[in-house]
């Protein structure tokens, strides 16, 4: 059923590492501060914050553990 490729989460390179974390951030932090300026918590928003979130944990990973990266 496999034909020897695997799908992986954590980036090849520690330039798209790098990247992989500015795009986290800047996809939390859009919604966070919405949030805080209206008071209130929406769905979408929340959801968008915690995806951006995992997009940083990924980053992360593949920045601290070299050997986690995509091979």
């Amino acid at each position: 059923m496999t034909d020897g490729r695997s799908s992986r989460m954590i980036p090849r390179t520690r330039g798209a590492c790098a990247l992989y974390l500015l795009v986290g951030v800047l996809v939390t932090a859009g919604p966070i501060w919405r949030m805080v300026e209206v008071g209130e918590a929406a769905v979408l928003p929340v959801v968008a914050a915690v995806a951006g979130a995992l997009v940083i944990v990924t980053a992360v990973i593949g920045l601290v553990w070299p050997g986690s990266r995509g091979r």
